[in-house]
């Protein structure tokens, strides 16, 4: 009996171990709470960003992102008297593409597919309910960055990317954002980095957004101008228009 007793404080030990959250639980609930908490994220049903778009050229485009749920993507790029639309209706991708000579809505195939990512088209964004989702999600360690130390995450998605976030330690924000995509039939690799956070109806989100393809200079520079949460968005937008 004597021994039972002297094995009860590991058992509890045992239990506590296993019932406490794991660091990469503790990393996420915190990222979700600094967003604006995990209900208000997942009660959102659709979202809109104006933005202004400028590369390192100086050339600058007028930039509209919708998402809408479940999966629904739409994304237009208005410079030089053009408007391209790249879009995804949850299932088939699309896009009119007149810098590049295509005029009219055309599919997209999978090797230029700009908006297949599942990433892109999740509204909550990968952290949010990831084991449910099918991802994976390791704390492959610490980083420094040029505004502090971040937690670096890896994400591994259901369509087989991987992309890294890295959670910042004192505001828990993810600040940077890495991943490999397929662009006009070649995988490059991006490097997004997220700045100028600011609440609107209660979320929290980054309004100003530097993307780059890994080891080249050039940067391209978003600038958000204006978030709407919850527009009505008819799903028709979404949809390659026959």
């Amino acid at each position: 009996m004597r021994r039972y007793l002297k094995a009860l404080p590991l058992l509890g030990a045992l239990f506590a171990a296993c019932s406490s959250p794991s660091p990469v639980d503790e990393i996420v609930s915190s990222n979700l709470a600094a967003r604006g908490g995990k209900e208000r994220i997942q009660a959102l049903q659709s979202i809109r960003e104006t933005a202004t778009a400028t590369a390192s050229g100086g050339r600058i485009a007028r930039v509209v992102r919708e998402i809408k749920r479940p999966g629904l993507f739409r994304l237009e790029f208005s410079t030089q008297g053009t408007k391209s639309v790249f879009a995804h209706d949850g299932e088939t991708g699309w896009q009119v593409a007149p810098l590049q000579g295509q005029f009219e809505p055309q599919a997209a195939t999978p090797e230029i597919d700009i908006a297949a990512g599942v990433d892109q088209r999740d509204i909550e964004g990968p952290l949010v309910d990831w084991r449910e989702k099918g991802y994976s999600v390791e704390l492959v360690g610490r980083e420094t960055l040029p505004g502090g130390e971040a937690f670096k995450l890896e994400v591994t998605l259901t369509d087989g990317a991987i992309r890294y976030d890295y959670v910042d330690v004192a505001s828990r924000q993810i600040v940077r954002s890495d991943i490999t995509r397929t662009i006009r039939g070649r995988p490059v690799q991006l490097e997004n980095t997220f700045s100028d956070f600011r609440e609107t109806g209660g979320l929290v989100f980054p309004h100003l957004i530097e993307t780059h393809v890994k080891d080249r200079p050039q940067v391209l520079r978003i600038a958000v101008e204006k978030i709407e949460l919850d527009p009505d968005l008819d799903d028709a937008r979404f949809r390659l228009p026959q």
